[in-house]
């Protein structure tokens, strides 16, 4: 939930504008003014939850670092999605590291070409098409 929006404030929003914001809303969904509505009930605790953490300025300041490191804020506002910080892993050295712990190439495009090309490489003991096809009495 972003807290500035749930107030209506900018992210630069001045104590007092968070404050006048809070008084405003807190004001039009209230529960004694809206009895029997939870959707103003439930409004009414978001705008709560949001001016506790802005309104203070050590939860705001956590509130914000947080944002920033999550990114929430900016992607919020564009309209995309969070996206996971791992996303854009290079696994080229990982597999390198894998072919050199295994002995034989995983996938891509050297995998297999020792044994097509007669260069005596090490045959990948996870592929078990020899296997299947002999069971299977395909080939």
């Amino acid at each position: 939930m972003d807290y500035y929006k749930v107030l209506g404030v900018p992210e630069q929003a001045e104590e007092e504008q968070i404050k006048q914001s809070y008084r405003k809303l807190a004001k039009k969904y209230h529960p004694d003014l809206n009895p029997d509505n939870p959707e103003a009930e439930a409004r009414f605790k978001e705008i709560v939850e949001a001016y506790e953490t802005l309104g203070d300025a050590e939860k705001r300041k956590a509130y914000d670092l947080k944002r920033k490191r999550t990114g929430e804020g900016r992607r919020q506002e564009r309209g995309q999605a969070a996206k996971a910080p791992d996303a854009n892993i290079d696994f080229g050295s990982f597999t390198k590291d894998m072919e050199k712990y295994f002995g034989f190439p995983f996938a891509g495009e050297n995998a297999g070409k020792k044994e097509k090309s007669g260069g005596g490489g090490k045959k990948n003991p996870l592929d078990v098409t020899e296997m299947f096809e002999a069971f299977m009495k395909v080939k």
